[in-house]
């Protein structure tokens, strides 16, 4: 067998698993395949496959599928995670400016294919796939090289600009009510400013700053935020 690869695409689910469960069970875990596979596996390496060696345009020799262990612990259930991926991957598989990267997903006795946009189907093979899911990568270089995230990990947190401002002006103010967040806010604020403008960043003083956009950041601050501690 030659040296072989696992799809960039599918690299990219195996890492946001890894980062949202790190210590996670990896038992079931699984790129290329053992004995029960035959050569028609998408866990084969496609170059050493007299059938798969044609489906996609590069000669790498490329495995096409991964299996992850369905156990955890996870921060929240599998299954949901799996929904959010299914969902994913159908809304791009129905655009039609979007490409999506697998051709099928199969856990807990149900496959999700392309070939029915993703509907679920009862999964009739020798194993349920109810210790881990199985994901078949496409056989098309843009698909396969896909790595832009695939939503296992949770968005970042955002905040309202209106709401970050409002909070910031609480502890500007001293208003009684402001608390350690609303403080932490307004320093954020003048610190973010103060830096766009290339000028030392230290939300505790107010230099003797010139004229122009210098002089607007001094005038904001002193009209804005003119104090970190609340007044008596």
């Amino acid at each position: 067998m030659a040296a072989w690869t696992l799809v960039p695409c599918l690299v990219t689910l195996r890492t946001e698993f890894n980062t949202l469960a790190p210590g996670r069970d990896k038992g079931a875990d699984g790129s290329i395949g053992d004995s029960a596979h035959t050569s028609r596996s998408d866990h084969t390496p496609d170059e050493d496959s007299d059938y798969l060696r044609d489906h996609d345009a590069d000669d790498k020799n490329e495995v096409h599928a991964l299996d992850i262990d369905s156990s955890g612990p996870w921060p929240r259930p599998f299954g949901d995670i799996i929904a959010d991926i299914i969902a994913g991957e159908r809304a791009k598989w129905l655009s039609s400016d979007d490409r999506c990267r697998l051709r099928y997903i199969i856990f807990n006795r149900k496959i999700y294919s392309t070939s029915t946009n993703f509907e679920p189907r009862n999964y009739t093979g020798s194993d349920p796939h109810t210790n881990h899911a199985h994901f078949s990568s496409r056989y098309e270089t843009g698909p396969e090289n896909d790595t832009r995230p695939w939503g296992v990990l949770p968005e970042e947190d955002t905040v309202d600009a209106r709401e970050l401002w409002a909070s910031a002006a609480k502890a500007a103010r001293g208003d009684a009510d402001a608390t350690a967040d609303d403080r932490n806010n307004r320093n954020n604020i003048v610190q973010v400013v103060r830096f766009a403008l290339g000028l030392q960043v230290d939300a505790q003083t107010t230099p003797n700053l010139p004229s122009g956009p210098a002089g607007q950041l001094a005038r904001i601050e002193a009209a804005v935020v003119p104090a970190t501690t609340k007044k008596k």
